[in-house]
C-alpha cells in the first residue's frame, strides 16, 4: 500500500479510502490511486482488512424473485454501483415465503455482511424486522410499510397509480379496472387508493380487481372477466406479472388492443416496447431508486449522517400504441376499429 501511495503521489489515508470504497475521495486522486493499484498489481487481503476494520465488504440482497423483472433490473444497478465502491453483493430470493426469508436473511447475517437491502416478501415484513434488529445497516425497497424503522426507497405508489388513472380518464374512459395482485402488500394499498382517488374525483365508479399472485393466477382471473358481461373498456395493471397475465388473457380472449381495451401497465420493461402494439406505461425511475438505496446503504455502513431518510420517487407516464380514446358514442368499442390489434411481438 505504501508503494501505491508513492506512485499515485498521494498519502497513505486516502489509499486506504479508495481501497475501502470512501465516497469522499475527490474523482481526480481515486483515478491516481487506482491507476498506481493496477500498475503495480496491488491485490489487496480482504480477509486482514476486514478483520481490521470489522468490515467485510459485502451487501446482503434479499427478494422475493428474481425472475420479475423489476427486481432483475434493480439488482443489476446495486450491483454495479456496489462494485464502484468497492462492495460484493449477495443474493437470496424468498419466493414470497415468511420463513424462507428468515432462513436466507439469517444465512446472511451468518456471513456477516455490512450490511442489508430488503424487498419483504408477502407478509414477511415484521418477521424479518425482527430477525435484523436496530444495529444491522438496512434499506427497505419498493415494498414499504406505513411507517418503516428502516431507511426506505420507492416510488410515489399513490401518485403514479392517480396519474395513471386520470390519464386512462383524459381518454373517455369510465369502465376502468385496476388489477391488483394482493392488497396485503403496501405498495399495492398505495396504488388501489391513487387509483380510487382519481375515479372518485371524475364521478366514477373504482374497479378494483386482486388476480393473485402469479402470472398464471392473473391470466385465469382476467380471462373470466374479459369474458364477462362487464368488461370494462380500459385495464390498469398495477404490477409486471399482472400485465403478462392480462396479455395472456387477451391472446386467450382475442381481445384486439386498443379498439376494444385500452391497456395500461405499471412498471415498464423492453419487451412492452417491443410488443405490437406497443404497451403503454408508468414507468419508476429503477436508476434513481437504486443510486437513492445505495446512498442510504453507504451512509448507514460509514455511520454517516442520514440525508433524506426516506425516499419517494415519481414516475414518468409512457404513451404507446396500447391505450386509446373511447369511441364517441360512449359505448364499448366493437372491435372493428382497424387500429386494433392482438399484443405480439415485432
Amino acid at each position: 500500500m505504501n508503494d501505491v501511495a508513492r506512485l499515485a503521489r498521494v498519502a497513505l489515508g486516502t489509499v486506504s479510502k479508495v481501497l475501502n470504497g470512501d465516497v469522499t475521495v475527490k474523482p481526480e486522486l481515486r483515478a491516481r490511486v487506482l491507476e498506481a493499484a493496477e500498475t503495480l498489481r496491488y491485490q489487496r487481503n480482504r480477509i486482514a482488512a476486514s478483520l481490521r476494520s470489522r468490515h467485510t465488504q459485502t451487501v446482503g440482497i434479499v427478494i422475493p424473485d428474481i425472475l420479475n423483472t423489476f427486481y432483475a433490473e434493480f439488482v443489476e444497478k446495486i450491483e454495479n454501483l456496489a462494485a464502484e465502491a468497492g462492495y460484493t453483493v449477495l443474493i437470496v430470493t424468498t419466493g414470497e415465503d415468511s420463513q424462507q426469508a428468515k432462513t436466507r436473511a439469517d444465512t446472511l447475517i451468518q456471513r456477516q455482511v455490512d450490511g442489508m437491502i430488503v424487498i419483504p416478501p408477502l407478509d414477511g415484513s415484521d418477521m424479518l424486522m425482527d430477525l435484523l434488529g436496530p444495529d444491522l445497516p438496512c434499506v427497505i425497497v419498493d415494498r414499504i410499510a406505513a411507517e418503516n424503522p428502516y431507511p426506505s426507497v420507492a416510488v410515489d405508489n399513490i401518485d403514479a397509480a392517480y396519474q395513471g388513472a386520470r390519464y386512462l380518464l383524459s381518454l373517455g374512459h369510465r369502465h376502468i379496472t385496476l388489477a391488483v395482485n394482493s392488497p396485503n402488500l403496501w405498495n399495492t394499498r398505495e396504488r388501489i387508493i391513487g387509483f380510487e382517488q382519481a375515479m372518485r374525483e371524475a364521478g366514477a365508479k373504482a374497479d378494483v380487481r386482486i388476480v393473485g399472485m402469479t402470472v398464471e393466477d392473473a391470466r385465469i382471473s382476467l380471462s373470466a372477466l374479459f369474458r364477462g358481461d362487464e368488461r370494462p373498456t380500459a385495464l390498469f395493471t398495477a404490477n409486471n406479472l399482472v400485465t403478462l397475465g392480462a396479455i395472456h388473457a387477451q391472446h386467450d380472449c382475442g381481445i384486439e388492443i386498443p379498439a376494444e381495451l385500452s391497456l395500461l401497465a405499471f412498471d415498464d420493461f423492453e419487451w412492452l416496447r417491443l410488443l405490437r402494439p406497443a404497451v403503454s406505461a408508468m414507468q419508476q425511475p429503477i436508476d434513481q431508486i437504486a443510486v437513492e438505496t445505495w446512498r442510504l446503504m453507504f451512509q448507514q455502513i460509514g455511520k454517516q449522517p442520514i440525508s433524506l431518510r426516506h425516499v419517494r420517487s415519481g414516475a414518468q407516464l409512457m404513451i404507446r400504441q396500447s391505450t386509446a380514446a373511447l369511441v364517441a358514442s360512449g359505448k364499448k368499442p366493437s372491435g372493428k376499429n382497424p387500429i386494433g390489434k392482438k399484443l405480439g411481438v415485432m
